[in-house]
């Protein structure tokens, strides 16, 4: 949401940024007003519903022409009386445990209070008109951006983050994100042994936090990475991210399941790395077929299959190499807020 303000504050807007916090504070950046509301519920979802009741009290004091929540599917039920277009982004659709919860209706009619639901892609979209059968509510698709001057390909930061790891002239497969098998690290791993037989040049590194963001320690997965001969780097810190993508000829995507995006590809092409990922979910709408390949979901031999390929045909991955940063581009933050100005001026 700051890259969104930021872009739209360039434009001429005024933007003010609410976000939940131990003290309450005012700052700037960039142009973006920042509220920090204090919020002092340990349990997550109360949190939340504490923050809206409080930002809400002070929004209604700003005369704003356009709300715009993310992923907080209470926010038009809780703006009534408040004058102004109200929107809701989100990349996953089974808000608060979906049908789990007793308040399942509650949130159907809740949902459909918003003047424009933003799905993170057509994937998304589509799980969740199927899920929620909002047929009334206009929905359109606002992808995830990235920044393109935070990625981007940087040939000396590559060199000297691949010596920092002991890596000379090998040929790198990476892969950054949460350890686990919903994102398909078991497949990655069976198919890099099933590289090595054929490129014993190839070297696989991870980075990612074992299971769950902000978890620390170590799991069966990632010690299996460590026994295989791999490299893993443990949850990396977000200005840490474009150098360790630098270091890769091949970026890998393996998600078995709920990849609503895929983030993580979207900025391994913007620092020019040719992407090898699942057909699943939001995948093939990031990925272009000019910088990179597709395989199964859940097919490890296949996964294999194709990083062999690109391992021992220099010029097949040079030319997805080429192209990546271009399909990156679609994604820039200019780009996804031309969008959200077309969206907030529709009738």
């Amino acid at each position: 949401m700051l890259e969104i303000s930021t872009e739209q504050c360039a434009r001429g807007h005024r933007v003010i940024l609410y976000s939940a916090a131990d003290k309450p504070s005012m700052s700037e950046y960039e142009g973006v007003e920042i509220r920090s509301v204090p919020c002092g519920r340990a349990n997550p979802y109360l949190r939340d519903i504490e923050f809206l009741i409080k930002a809400l009290r002070d929004v209604r004091s700003q005369n704003a022409d356009i709300l715009h929540f993310h992923s907080l599917p209470e926010g038009a039920a809780l703006s009534r009386g408040i004058h102004g277009k109200k929107v809701l982004s989100y990349d996953y659709f089974e808000f608060r445990r979906g049908r789990d919860t007793p308040l399942f209706w509650w949130y159907r009619n809740a949902l459909q209070r918003f003047s424009c639901l933003l799905p993170v892609s057509e994937y998304c979209r589509a799980r969740s008109d199927a899920y929620w059968n909002l047929d009334a509510v206009p929905v359109r698709v606002l992808h995830n951006g990235v920044n393109l001057d935070q990625f981007f390909p940087a040939p000396a930061g590559r060199l000297a983050r691949r010596q920092s790891l002991g890596i000379d002239d090998e040929k790198v497969i990476l892969y950054v994100g949460r350890v686990c098998e919903q994102k398909g690290t078991d497949l990655l791993i069976a198919a890099y042994i099933q590289v090595k037989e054929k490129c014993p040049r190839a070297r696989f590194v991870v980075a990612g936090p074992a299971d769950t963001f902000g978890k620390l320690g170590e799991s069966p997965l990632t010690r299996r990475i460590s026994e295989i001969g791999g490299i893993y780097l443990g949850a990396v810190d977000e200005k840490d991210l474009a150098s360790i993508y630098n270091i890769a000829d091949i970026f890998v995507m393996p998600t078995r399941r709920i990849e609503m995006f895929g983030m993580a590809a979207v900025e391994a092409q913007a620092c020019g790395v040719p992407v090898v990922a699942s057909r699943h979910g939001g995948l093939p709408e990031v990925i272009s077929e000019r910088s990179g390949r597709f395989f199964p979901a859940g097919d490890a031999r296949a996964l294999g299959d194709q990083l062999l390929t690109l391992l021992l045909d220099e010029n097949l991955r040079q030319s997805l190499a080429e192209c990546a940063r271009g399909s990156a581009a679609r994604f820039s933050w200019a780009a996804i807020v031309d969008q959200l100005d077309a969206i907030y001026s529709e009738n």
